[in-house]
């Protein structure tokens, strides 16, 4: 705990090198997994903003840890706040999107998205952004099957969150997809005889099912 302090302190110092706030980057995104405790203490040393503050790094691994370490502080009450704000929501949107500038980053993003539109205030955020649209499709349409479980995950709260929200979901013609994606591989009856290898046969299937859930959710 006595660490985190310092550790922030370290990440938003300027003369920083980009090994030493990527390295404490690691650290604050591993203590922030230890507790509701360690949450709210590196929440306390406004950990937030500093963390934001290295996703626009341009060091590519910085901007990835970063991303990495604010998403291990969903759900605290700042944190939920925090992404409830459209112009931060849209930064993270647009990571998730990038995957093909930085996987890693995407995939963080994508998480992260996944779990805080659980909340309301972030759901109702979500679907009104402009990019909304067109950057969940971008994700979908990826086949990247570890992309699309994130995603469709968090389609699924989307809908579940039901009203406008749910309205925003069937309108962007996401239901549509999902209803083609279950379509196509017949119900997920034949994922074994596809040819993928048995780790991707299991993602596919969960994929099938997500989208399943979803479509079921959106009749």
């Amino acid at each position: 705990m006595g660490s985190i302090k310092p550790l922030v302190q370290l990440i938003k110092d300027n003369d920083s090198t980009s090994l030493q706030q990527f390295e404490a980057l690691l650290a604050i995104t591993n203590l922030g997994s230890v507790s509701d405790e360690t949450k709210e203490r590196i929440v306390a040393e406004k950990g937030i903003s500093t963390l934001s503050y290295a996703m626009f790094s341009d060091h590519e691994m910085v901007r990835r840890a970063g991303t990495e370490a604010l998403c291990n502080l969903v759900p605290h009450p700042s944190m939920m706040k925090y992404l409830a704000n459209p112009e931060n929501l849209r930064l993270w949107m647009a990571y998730a999107a990038d995957y093909e500038a930085n996987y890693e980053c995407a995939k963080a993003a994508s998480g992260c998205l996944a779990m805080s539109t659980q909340d309301a205030a972030v759901a109702k955020a979500l679907v009104g952004l402009k990019t909304f649209k067109e950057a969940t499709t971008t994700i979908l349409e990826s086949g990247d099957l570890d992309l699309m479980h994130r995603v469709l995950a968090m389609i699924e709260n989307l809908v579940e969150q039901g009203g406008k929200t749910k309205e925003a979901v069937i309108s962007a013609g996401l239901t549509a997809f999902c209803r083609a994606y279950v379509d196509s591989y017949h119900d997920g009856g034949n994922v074994a005889s596809l040819g993928f290898d048995a780790s991707l046969q299991g993602q596919l299937a969960v994929t099938v099912e997500l989208a399943k859930a979803i479509v079921a959710l959106s009749d």
